[in-house]
C-alpha cells in the first residue's frame, strides 16, 4: 500500500494562503510569456508542485524563490520545446531525401511486402528466378546473363518479363 503524506491542517491552511496570494501574480507572469492560458495554468500549477513538493518547504517564501522557480519551467519548456523542434525538423529533411526513420508500422508492412516478394520468387521456376535476380537485384547486364546461359538476350528478357508478371499478378492479389 503507497504511503500517502498528510498535511497537518495548519500547514494545509498556510499553503493554501501562499497559494491564493502568488497565483495570480504567476499566472499573469506565465501568459505574458506563453500566451496560452491552460499552458500558463499547468506552469502555475507545476510551480506550486516543485515549491510544495521540496522537502522541508519553506513556510516564509518570497517572491525572488517562487519567481526563479518559475523562470526555470520556463527554460525547461523552451528546451523541450527546441529539441521537438529540431527533431521535427529533422525528420522533414529526411523525408524530402528518402530517407524513412524508424517507423514500426512501415516496418512491419516492408517485412510483410518482402516476405511476399520472396514467396513468389520460390514460385518461379528455378531459371526464371536465377535470371530475374541476376538481373533486377545484382544489376547484371542482359547479355551477360545471356552469355553464362547460353541463351539469347531476348530470352533473358522474356524470363525477367515473366517472372514480373508473375510477382506484379501476386500482388495485385495479395491487395499490395
Amino acid at each position: 500500500m503507497p504511503r500517502t503524506r498528510t498535511l497537518l491542517p495548519e500547514r494545509e491552511n498556510e499553503l493554501s494562503q501562499h497559494y491564493r496570494r502568488w497565483r495570480p501574480a504567476l499566472l499573469s507572469f506565465f501568459l505574458k510569456r506563453v500566451h496560452d492560458h491552460a499552458e500558463a495554468e499547468d506552469l502555475t500549477q507545476e510551480t506550486f508542485a516543485r515549491i510544495f513538493g521540496a522537502a522541508g518547504a519553506d513556510t516564509g517564501l518570497h517572491s525572488g524563490y517562487i519567481f526563479q522557480v518559475a523562470a526555470n519551467l520556463l527554460r525547461d519548456r523552451a528546451r523541450r520545446s527546441k529539441v521537438r523542434a529540431d527533431y521535427r525538423e529533422m525528420i522533414g529533411a529526411l523525408q524530402g531525401q528518402g530517407i524513412d526513420w524508424l517507423d514500426p508500422e512501415k516496418i512491419a508492412a516492408d517485412r510483410n511486402a518482402l516476405s511476399l516478394l520472396v514467396a513468389g520468387l520460390a514460385e518461379l521456376p528455378e531459371r526464371t528466378r536465377t535470371i530475374f535476380v541476376l538481373y533486377r537485384i545484382e544489376n547484371i547486364d542482359k547479355h551477360l546473363i545471356a552469355e553464362s546461359f547460353a541463351i539469347s538476350r531476348s530470352a533473358v528478357e522474356k524470363h525477367v518479363a515473366r517472372a514480373m508478371m508473375h510477382l506484379m499478378a501476386r500482388a495485385r492479389k495479395n491487395g499490395q
